[in-house]
């Protein structure tokens, strides 16, 4: 019987995990957008920006062989190592990312208020 992921073979470890990464998150958002829209509306769409700024928020690791990386598994490494320098070097762009997410939400609020036809 052939193996049916032989071809993964062929793609490097690293492009690997960031394309199921990816898929991953697109999931959890996905998922997570049915339930945002029972929650009452401003927490529902604060919500899902905040979920998706903690899933996808970049960072660069340190080292020789720095990589790309989601900033939460930085974050979580510096809770369990206790160092104050990697928690806020991880947070910030979490935080970047939920205050632009935040900002264009509250413009295409304002954009559908603008654009929404007058009650009469």
């Amino acid at each position: 019987m052939p193996d049916l992921f032989a071809f993964l073979d062929n793609i490097p470890e690293y492009y690997l995990a960031i394309a199921i990464y990816l898929g991953g998150s697109l999931f959890v958002l996905w998922l997570w957008y049915f339930i945002a829209r029972a929650l009452p509306r401003p927490i529902g769409g604060m919500s899902w920006i905040f979920l998706f700024a903690v899933l996808l928020s970049p960072t660069i690791t340190e080292g020789t062989n720095a990589k790309i990386a989601p900033a939460i598994v930085g974050l979580m490494f510096g809770f369990l190592t206790d160092e104050k320098h990697l928690i806020w070097s991880n947070l910030v762009p979490i935080l970047f990312v939920s205050a632009l997410g935040f900002f264009l939400g509250y413009l295409w609020n304002k954009y559908q208020e603008y654009h929404q036809p007058a009650a009469e």
